[in-house]
């Protein structure tokens, strides 16, 4: 089984963080993961878009996801704010779907205006860690083990969005 994911850098791991984009490609060719990357996604706004417009952030991003659904593929992140960000535009749409059509037309109005294809809720937007524990697998991922680490003295930093509920309030 090959592992295909419609692939979201984001904006810092293509600048100022760019081992992060270089490890992202080196694990997934490693493992055999296939990553189509969104060229055309635009930074999802680390949560300041939301400090202006709610509807600017969610505009934004039911792009970005809108881009993995033309691809039939979940969007995979390697950014926990990305994740957050994206994981909860992701959710409130969908939420929006059944308590707030009208939001959801809005929101895919603008879209449409800009060309680009709507928002429908039909892939789910995984983070990297979550995509190789739940979807390659533990017992997979160590029979690739070449090298123990074991003795080795790090810390890892996999940032505070990822240890936060998906779940957000609905729109009203």
């Amino acid at each position: 089984m090959t592992l295909k994911y419609a692939y979201f850098p984001g904006c810092v791991a293509q600048g100022a963080c760019r081992e992060l984009h270089q490890s992202t490609q080196a694990l997934a060719q490693a493992l055999g993961i296939e990553l189509l990357e969104l060229k055309k996604a635009a930074c999802c706004g680390s949560g300041t878009f939301k400090e202006d417009s709610q509807l600017l952030e969610d505009t934004v991003n039911a792009r970005n996801i809108a881009l993995a659904e033309q691809l039939k593929l979940p969007l995979l992140t390697h950014c926990s704010t990305c994740q957050g960000v994206i994981g909860h535009v992701d959710e409130r749409l969908k939420d929006a779907q059944q308590t707030n059509p009208a939001y959801l037309d809005q929101v895919n109005g603008l879209l449409r205006q800009e060309g680009c294809s709507p928002y429908q809720g039909s892939t789910e937007v995984k983070h990297l860690l979550w995509a190789l524990v739940g979807d390659y697998g533990l017992d997979a991922l160590q029979a690739k083990v070449t090298r123990s680490l074991s003795g080795l003295k790090c810390a890892a930093f996999y940032g505070c969005y990822l240890l936060r509920a998906q779940k957000t309030p609905a729109l009203r």
